[in-house]
């Protein structure tokens, strides 16, 4: 049998990815201290010393579809100030609070020790988005 290439079709694709409701969803960047990429799960930072459980929202700039590839925008979360003890963490976790999904993260590569009056930002891309999907 000959091997076949798949093509999609256009207006099929910007259903599926529309329905899933990324422009419209509600966003969220949480602070952890583990994560299990496999499992799709991670360790939240606990709440306390400058960190709210359920990180900071973010809202959505904008939410297209081009070709076939939706690209999701989203303003950068605001900081957090670290008080008291201060926290660690070594991942910003992007979570889809609408459905209630972990879609990534971002590794520092080790624990960031955040002392009283230091701050955490984490900087979005306003130009290429947070993610594309085709």
């Amino acid at each position: 049998m000959p091997t076949a290439a798949y093509n999609k079709f256009q207006p099929g694709i910007d259903t599926l990815l529309k329905a899933a409701n990324v422009g419209t969803d509600s966003w969220a960047v949480k602070l952890g201290t583990a994560v299990n990429a496999a499992a799709g799960t991670f360790t939240e930072v606990a709440n306390g010393n400058g960190y709210t459980t359920g990180g900071n929202a973010v809202t959505t700039t904008s939410s297209t579809t081009t070709a076939g590839t939706l690209k999701l925008i989203l303003a950068s979360p605001a900081v957090w100030t670290a008080s008291g003890a201060g926290f660690s963490f070594q991942y910003a976790v992007l979570v889809d609070t609408t459905a209630g999904v972990n879609v990534g993260y971002w590794d520092y590569g080790a624990s960031q020790a955040v002392a009283a009056g230091e701050t955490v930002t984490v900087t979005l891309d306003p130009a290429n988005g947070v993610f594309t999907a085709t």
